[in-house]
C-alpha cells in the first residue's frame, strides 16, 4: 500500500511539471489555417513545425503570424489558458484536509503503526515578490486520532514557513502551484498514551505539495513528515517519534 501511494504521488508531481513545460507554438496562415506544435526549424524561406507526430513544411510567404513559445507562456499564465492576468501580491488561505494515509513510528523499532484517518485544519499567508514566487507562513491543527497498536490518541500542531511557486493567476482567479513547508511541530499525546510518556517535545516538520486554485477554491495533495520525542515514564529510555502522512485538502483563497 505504501509503495502504491508513493508511486501515485510521484506520478502526480511529474504530470504537474510536464503540464508547466507543455507550451505550444502556433502558426497562423494567410488563409486562416492554424498549426499548433513545436517549430523544428525555420529560415528565410520555410518553417518546419511538428504537429503531434507530423512534420509539416510551410512557406514563409504564406504565413501571417508566428506566436512564439515565450509569448504563449506570458499570455496564458503557464498552465492556465486565459489572457486576463490578475495581479495579487498577497494571499490568505484557509483549508481543511483529510489525512487519508499515514504511518506512526517509534524510531529504533522495526514496526510502524498505522495512524487512523483524521482531519487537519490550516491557515496560511503569502506575499509574492514576483507573480510566480511567494513566501509565507502558516500553521495546521490536527484532530486527535487513535493509533492502531498503541492505547490512547495523539495529534500534532505544525507551524512553518512556506515557499510557493505558481503559474501567473488569471481571471477568474486560478493557477497551478507547487509548495514546500519547513518548520516546527508540537507533539501532543492524549488519553492512555499520555499516561506512560513524559517530557514530550515536538520537532522538525516538512512537507511538499502540489495543487490548483480555480475561482479562488483550492485543491491540494501533500506529503508531510512530523518529528518529536518523549521519555517513557517507567524508564529513562527516550524515544524518537516520526509520523508520515498524505493529505488531500480543499480551501479558499482570500
Amino acid at each position: 500500500m505504501k509503495k502504491n501511494i508513493n508511486v501515485f504521488f510521484i506520478t502526480f508531481i511529474c504530470l504537474f511539471f510536464f503540464s508547466f513545460m507543455a507550451y505550444a507554438e502556433k502558426i497562423i496562415m494567410n488563409d486562416g489555417t492554424e498549426y499548433e506544435g513545436n517549430i523544428h526549424h525555420q529560415d528565410d524561406n520555410v518553417v518546419f513545425i511538428v504537429c503531434k507526430e507530423d512534420l509539416i513544411k510551410l512557406n514563409k510567404s504564406d504565413i501571417k503570424e508566428i506566436i512564439k513559445e515565450e509569448d504563449t507562456k506570458k499570455k496564458t499564465g503557464l498552465m492556465i489558458d486565459n489572457t486576463d492576468v490578475v495581479e495579487d501580491n498577497n494571499e490568505t488561505i484557509v483549508q481543511i484536509g483529510y489525512d487519508f494515509y499515514g504511518k506512526y513510528l517509534h524510531k529504533g523499532h522495526e514496526d510502524e503503526t498505522d495512524y487512523s484517518k483524521g482531519l487537519t485544519f490550516g491557515a496560511k499567508y503569502y506575499h509574492y515578490f514576483i507573480d510566480e514566487l511567494g513566501v509565507g507562513c502558516g500553521a495546521n491543527f490536527q484532530s486527535s486520532r487513535n493509533l492502531e497498536d498503541i492505547p490512547g490518541k495523539v495529534y500534532f500542531v505544525p507551524t512553518y514557513i512556506s515557499l510557493k511557486l505558481r503559474s501567473i493567476p488569471t481571471e477568474p482567479y486560478k493557477y497551478g502551484y507547487v509548495v514546500g513547508n519547513l518548520g516546527y511541530n508540537f507533539f501532543f499525546p492524549v488519553s492512555d498514551y499520555d499516561e506512560y510518556l513524559v517530557d514530550e517535545k515536538g520537532g522538525l516538520f516538512y512537507s511538499l505539495g502540489i495543487g490548483i486554485v480555480y475561482d479562488s477554491f483550492l485543491f491540494e495533495i501533500a506529503a508531510s513528515v512530523h518529528k518529536g520525542d518523549a521519555r517513557l515514564k517507567s524508564t529513562t529510555h527516550s524515544i524518537d517519534i516520526e509520523y508520515k502522512t498524505y493529505t488531500f485538502s480543499v480551501g479558499y483563497v482570500f
